[in-house]
Parts: structure tokens; C-alpha cells; sequence
């Protein structure tokens, strides 16, 4: 009886301890993505408790809301396009990205079938998320390229996230938007055009990374740590793990078309490093664009706003050889 009840005191003591050693991080999130998903394949996964962490998602559409989050101290952590946290910076915030998932600008250009062309977009009214976001500058990159003023010659509406941006093409509010690539098989059941591919243009952008401020970061540097070595076996899981990860993003978007999730997971995976790596150039791309409307970004270094030191030291710890046997 007594070595029953030891047993059960031990175990007991040990739950206690591991309930006390989890610690809590918070990670803003500006948009229901694949990439997005990553998040979901660790907590599923219980990549997160492996290291530690109870995580906590927050989901906040528009990058420069996030951001205001982050800054007040109510997220430890956010996954976001390099866009809000440059804007961020430039009004003296201390903003670094040290991970970078997507290193080209990922939208498809979405229209009314009415409109067939880029010969068509001229004079047109197209919605974005929050001016300042992702959704914001991806469409004034893409209709740049495709020779269309985003001042003169069409008019660019806050509306929403992208489920809210989709509807409003479909009510006649708006005339096109902007959508996470790729939105082919989303686009034909819904009966609208993609009449440009961001990809196809091979326009540098930093997409989607993992940020926080900088003093943040330095005083969680364990946490952050952790939440990084969860984070690249959520990543292995996703480029190794087909069938499971199709589906785990499918419950995580509540995208009910399965073709549309797998031709997602095809295109983001190629794209997906091992080990992701920040791009300045990709960075610079995002510096660049602000400077062309905002003169504070003008000879702005994009070096300062991105650090790889977090991610080097997993690869010099052993940590990215041991997960991928190699």
C-alpha cells in the first residue's frame, strides 16, 4: 500500500512540475493562411509542450493592428508580412523579424468576371485589408507592374480580410483584390478571374515571418528558443507529411474544397525552406516600396530590421541535423 502511494505521489509531483515549467507565449497572427498554419501543426502535433510552451494564437487581421499589439506588450510574438513591421520602425518602434517563410510577394490579382484583363483595371476600385498591410502593398506592387497607377488610376479601399475582400467582389462594392496565391480552384467555384500571378512576376517581398521586438526577444531568448525548435519540426512535419498536413490545414482554414487546400500545400511547400531564414533582400524590396510614399525609408538599411541569429544558433547547436537525420 505504501509503494502504491509513493507511485501515485510521485506522479503526481511530476504532473505539478510540468504543469509549472510550461510557460505561456502569445503569437498574433494577421491572417487564416497555409502559412498561418504551421501553428496549428505544432499545437496538434504537441510540438509546443514538447519544449515547454503552452501557446496561445491570437488572430488580428490587418498588419498594422497587429503590430500595435505586439508593441504594447500583449503578444510576444507575431507571424506577419515585413510590410506593418518596417512601417512600425519607421515611427520608432524597435520591430525584428527572425524568420522569414515567403520571400516573394504570394497574391493572385482577383476581379470581377466582368473584367478579363489588366487592359481593364484601369479606373477600377480594389480592397485591401488596412492600408499599410500586406494586402496594401502586394496590390500596389502588382498593379504597378502591370502599368496601373495605384493613385491616378484606380481607388483602393480598406474592406477587410480576404473572406471579407472575396464577398465584397461578389456584391459589386469593389471591382478585384488581392488573395493568397495559389486561388485558381477558389476562383473558378466562385466564378471570378485571376488575371495576374505575383509569383510569375518574381516581385521580392518579404511575405510572411516571425517578429517581436527586439527588447522583447532579448529578454525571452530561452522561450523564443523553444518556440523555434517547435517550430522547425512543424515545418519538417508540413515538407514531409503530405496526406496529414493537407489535412490539418484544411481543419485549420475551414477550407471545406480539398483540391483547393492541396494545391495550396503544393505551391507553399516548394517555397519553404528547412530552415527559414530572414531575406534582406526580400526586406529591401519592402523598404524600397514604402520609401517610393514615405521619405522617413529612404536610405533605411534593411539589415537592421532582420536577425538570423536565433535560427543560427539551432544550426550550429546541432538542433536542424538531429530533426532531419542528416
Amino acid at each position: 500500500m505504501k509503494r502504491i502511494f509513493l507511485i501515485v505521489a510521485l506522479a503526481f509531483g511530476m504532473a505539478i512540475h510540468s504543469a509549472q515549467a510550461q510557460e505561456k507565449i502569445r503569437v498574433g497572427q494577421g491572417s487564416i493562411s497555409l502559412q498561418s498554419g504551421l501553428m496549428h501543426i505544432g499545437k496538434d502535433r504537441g510540438l509546443f509542450a514538447k519544449y515547454g510552451l503552452v501557446t496561445e494564437t491570437i488572430y488580428i487581421p490587418g498588419g498594422s493592428t497587429n503590430i500595435q499589439v505586439l508593441i504594447s506588450g500583449n503578444l510576444d510574438l507575431s507571424q506577419l508580412s515585413g510590410a506593418p513591421g518596417v512601417a512600425a520602425n519607421l515611427e520608432g518602434a524597435d520591430i525584428v523579424y527572425f524568420a522569414g517563410l515567403l520571400d516573394k510577394l504570394n497574391y493572385q490579382l482577383i476581379t470581377r468576371p466582368e473584367i478579363k484583363n489588366v487592359e481593364q483595371l484601369k479606373g477600377k476600385k480594389f480592397g485591401v485589408s488596412r492600408y499599410g498591410s500586406s494586402a496594401d502593398f502586394g496590390m500596389r506592387a502588382m498593379l504597378k507592374r502591370v502599368g496601373v497607377d495605384s493613385v491616378k488610376d484606380a481607388m483602393i479601399l480598406q474592406i477587410g480580410d480576404e473572406p471579407a475582400r472575396i464577398a465584397a467582389i461578389k456584391s459589386g462594392n469593389i471591382d478585384g483584390t488581392v488573395a493568397n496565391a495559389p486561388f485558381g480552384i477558389e476562383a473558378e467555384r466562385l466564378k471570378l478571374n485571376v488575371i495576374a500571378d505575383s509569383v510569375k512576376m518574381d516581385i521580392p517581398f518579404f511575405n510572411t515571418g516571425l517578429l517581436g521586438s527586439r527588447r522583447s526577444l532579448d529578454k525571452q531568448e530561452t522561450k523564443v528558443m523553444n518556440f523555434l525548435r517547435a517550430y522547425l519540426e512543424a515545418i519538417k512535419i508540413l515538407k514531409t507529411e503530405r496526406d496529414y498536413s493537407i489535412k490539418a490545414l484544411a481543419q485549420f482554414t475551414r477550407v471545406q474544397n480539398l483540391k483547393a487546400v492541396q494545391e495550396g500545400y503544393d505551391y507553399f511547400v516548394r517555397q519553404l525552406e528547412p530552415v527559414p531564414y530572414p531575406s534582406v533582400v526580400a526586406m529591401q524590396a519592402v523598404v524600397d516600396q514604402i520609401a517610393e510614399s514615405n521619405p522617413k525609408a529612404k536610405n533605411v538599411d534593411a539589415k537592421n530590421y532582420v536577425s538570423d541569429r536565433y535560427l543560427r544558433r539551432l544550426e550550429e547547436e546541432g538542433f536542424v541535423k538531429k530533426i532531419w537525420g542528416k
